[in-house]
């Protein structure tokens, strides 16, 4: 049994977590600042109308943490759109706050323009004064990138579920549980059983053609891409595909052109909004050394296509079909290729 009381709203630690706007990553400051008057009536909020949790649940999540869910969750705020996407999928109306950056599935999309739910910002910018405001049962964040958000909340008492699964076997875990907390167990199997269905016909697709070395590149400036333990990392696998950077134990990692080249990837795969990037870049001599850029095998995905949601079959059948197509998909090829 959890018990928010004024010293744990009010813990020295969270406090100067959220008063100070610690930077996040260069350009980006949490605008999290709460100034005295809400500090003070966050006080009587904890010190008047305490909230107990009570709980018959524990649950260890993607991080590792041990997390203590009640029995009856009716309020659910979620600071990533892919977990947002799931509890929508299961029940929407369960999602009472979500980020400026749920798109998926439409019914999210119109509860947002109907403003049926809150608006709380980023993944990295969540306003902490609005999620007090909304009282949630859950808070679900990602993998350590939103730990610092992740935090204060905890520390207010706020029960907080990492959902960052890498593989399918973790997502389909994630999203059963997901449905077993939300009494929609048997939908959850049922989503799960279509995509199933879709990822052996993959996988059928797959099989008899030989595995193709394919660099992924999330991001150009640096140049940023994915190791194993990332979702995108299986993606690539499920198509067909070998990260060159698979021995790269971590989510994301910058590279450097050199160690592009030194691996030499068949196919290379660029996120939306790169291909200016591409344009320039692969034009260079450098580049033309790469055996995927002398026989134009370079895809677009979009950012979405690579996301941990069991709504991924789109996304690997795009990445799938770039890895088993034939003809020139370069920057000069029409937009079909993307």
């Amino acid at each position: 049994m959890i018990l928010r009381t004024a010293s744990n709203v009010l813990h020295k630690d969270s406090m100067r977590s959220v008063a100070s706007g610690t930077r996040l990553k260069a350009g980006i400051r949490r605008p999290v600042k709460l100034s005295l008057p809400a500090l003070f009536a966050f006080t009587l909020m904890a010190v008047h109308s305490p909230v107990v949790i009570a709980s018959d649940r524990f649950v260890t999540d993607d991080q590792g943490f041990r997390v203590e869910i009640k029995n009856d969750v009716r309020r659910i705020v979620s600071l990533v759109p892919t977990n947002s996407e799931m509890v929508c999928l299961l029940d929407c109306s369960r999602l009472v706050g979500g980020t400026r950056y749920d798109r998926f599935p439409e019914e999210l999309a119109l509860r947002i323009r109907e403003k049926r739910l809150e608006v709380i910002g980023g993944g990295f910018d969540a306003s902490l004064e609005k999620i007090v405001q909304i009282a949630p049962d859950l808070i679900l964040v990602n993998g350590p990138s939103q730990q610092r958000v992740a935090l204060p909340l905890k520390k207010m008492g706020y029960p907080v579920w990492s959902i960052w699964p890498r593989d399918l076997q973790r997502l389909k875990r994630d999203f059963l549980l997901l449905g077993e907390i939300l009494a929609q167990g048997v939908k959850a199997k049922k989503i799960l059983n279509e995509v199933e269905q879709g990822l052996a016909a993959i996988e059928q697709r797959a099989k008899g053609n030989p595995k193709k070395r394919v660099y992924l590149q999330v991001a150009s400036d640096p140049l940023i891409t994915v190791g194993k333990n990332s979702f995108p990392h299986w993606l690539i696998s499920a198509a067909g595909g070998i990260n060159i950077f698979g021995d790269i134990t971590l989510d994301s990692t910058q590279v450097s052109l050199e160690s592009i080249i030194e691996r030499d990837p068949e196919v290379l795969i660029f996120l939306t909004g790169q291909e200016e990037f591409v344009k320039r870049k692969l034009a260079r001599p450098e580049w033309k050394t790469i055996r995927a850029v002398q026989r134009s095998r370079i895809c677009f995905v979009d950012p979405a296509d690579i996301r941990r949601s069991v709504r991924f079959l789109e996304g690997l059948t795009k990445i799938q079909s770039c890895l088993l197509r034939d003809e020139p998909t370069g920057p000069a090829a029409s937009a079909e290729a993307r």
